[in-house]
């Protein structure tokens, strides 16, 4: 998966349009778009949403345990730039790449990311 251009969104939004996919008790923390694909980040997962064909009729939906998330990279944005970068490093799968706008709480996410993948208590 190559680098994406998302937006940050609710993520009552990521519920809106993809509530389906989400388990009973399970809450959404981050969530990110570009015009038709997701990135959502839940108390248990990150769940890639890859909205395919013309109609966008077509979703494949990636899940992907914090367990399986070997190393993060979460690159602020400078003076200048108007994106931070995040890499999602993932064992035994290409790593998911993706562009947030600036004032995205990169900080928040970190935290979470870490979290979740027990590096700190």
């Amino acid at each position: 998966m190559g680098i994406l251009n998302q937006t940050q969104t609710t993520p009552q939004g990521f519920v809106d349009n993809h509530g389906h996919a989400l388990v009973e008790g399970e809450e959404v923390y981050f969530a990110f778009r570009t015009i038709r694909d997701w990135i959502a980040f839940t108390d248990w997962r990150m769940i890639y949403v890859d909205v395919q064909g013309i109609l966008g009729n077509k979703k494949e939906y990636l899940t992907v345990p914090y367990r399986s998330i070997t190393a993060f990279s979460i690159t602020s944005a400078g003076t200048i730039d108007i994106d931070a970068e995040i890499a999602v490093f993932l064992s035994g799968h290409p790593p998911i790449e993706f562009k947030v706008g600036k004032f995205t709480n990169t900080e928040a996410l970190q935290k979470l990311l870490a979290k979740r993948m027990n590096l700190v208590e």
